[in-house]
Formats: C-alpha cells, structure tokens, sequence
C-alpha cells in the first residue's frame, strides 16, 4: 500500500457540488456536497460536508452528514454529525451527540486482558 501521508489532500470547499462518482487514492476532505459514491484511502467530511451516496475507504471520518452505506476499515462518527445508511467496519467510533440510523457491522474483537 502507497504512504499517503506524504500526499496533499484532495479538498471539495463549501462551494462544490459534484454529481457523480469520486475516485481517489488518498485522502479526500469533504467540506462541500457529493451526490454519487465516494471511494479514497481516506475520507474525511466536516462538519458542512453533504454526502448522498456510499462510502468505501480505509478510514473514514464523518463529521457532517451522510445518507448511504459506508464501508471502512476504521469508522469515525463524530458528535454533531448525522450518518442514515449500514456501516461495515472493522473498527468504529461513536461520539456521544452522533445521530445514526442504520445497521452497524463492527468486526474487530478486542480480547480481555
């Protein structure tokens, strides 16, 4: 796998609307509106982000709204975001004032110690 860590984000301002499908492979900050899929290493949405569509990625991180299933490693649900849609992951964080409706797949088993 590529070291997106060196690698400038993609970024969609408030002033963006795309309609159709995102393919990156890194990461994506969302600030504006997509109506289509989004697939990226990594997807961030801020807090004025509008995604109506699936999300595919490594990680992700919802902190605005979003209508459609996500699929990520690790899921990051942020209080004040609104996510409606199933959420598969290996990985999820829930803040307390998150509004989900959906169902929730977490695989990852954390063993007692």
């Amino acid at each position: 796998m590529k070291d997106i860590s060196t690698i400038s984000p993609s970024f969609i301002s408030t002033d963006i609307m795309i309609e159709g499908n995102l393919i990156s492979t890194g990461r994506v900050l969302i600030s504006g509106q997509i109506k289509g899929n989004i697939s990226a290493s990594s997807i961030g949405v801020e807090s004025s982000g509008k995604i109506t569509g699936n999300i595919s990625a490594e990680d992700t991180e919802l902190m605005g709204w979003q209508k459609g299933n996500i699929f990520s490693k690790k899921v990051s649900i942020i209080s004040g975001s609104k996510t409606r849609g199933n959420i598969k992951c290996e990985k999820l964080i829930v803040d307390h004032g998150s509004d989900i409706s959906g169902k929730i797949s977490a695989s990852m088993k954390i063993e007692p110690k």
